[in-house]
């Protein structure tokens, strides 16, 4: 019988070690995944805000380009360089942008321009708004304008 109970003894404590091992490693296990939870969370909004901070540095440049010319495409072949491609309906006009607001075929971010004028005795105010947009999610918008005395450039 003393040997029954000295087994007994001795396989008390290498239990209560493993229970012990065991929730250390759960108490672990589930603050890694809170921890990695926060750290995606983090770089997604990290991502976002980089992605409004280039649509408002490009919406500014190409809001200043504008109020100086009256024209979108000449602002917009100032702010990026090149010819721009964008889709025009009826002083509406779409281009298709990456994440650091660079004219792209594919990209992610979709500036949205729509101008209007309107003629006066005096010559034409033009108002253009810029809206940036991604998966249906708007980034920034920016209203700008410019006016064109007659006898200038752009007398229509």
């Amino acid at each position: 019988m003393n040997v029954l109970k000295t087994v007994t003894r001795k396989s008390r404590p290498v239990n209560l070690f493993f229970t012990e091992i065991i929730l250390a490693l759960l108490f672990f296990s589930i603050s890694a995944a809170v921890i990695l939870k926060i750290f995606a969370s983090a770089d997604r909004l990290s991502r976002v805000s980089s992605e409004k901070e280039n649509a408002m540095i490009c919406a500014q440049s190409i809001a200043e380009s504008y109020s100086q010319c009256g024209d979108v495409g000449d602002a917009l072949k100032t702010v990026f360089s090149e010819t721009a491609d964008f889709a025009e309906s009826g002083g509406e006009y779409t281009l298709l942008l990456d994440e650091k607001c660079k004219l792209s075929a594919y990209g992610g971010v979709q500036l949205k321009l729509s101008e209007d004028r309107e003629k006066t005795t005096a010559g034409v105010l033009s108002r253009l708004t810029l809206t940036f947009e991604t998966e249906n999610e708007e980034l920034y918008s920016l209203d700008c304008s410019a006016y064109i005395p007659s006898g200038g450039a752009d007398d229509e």
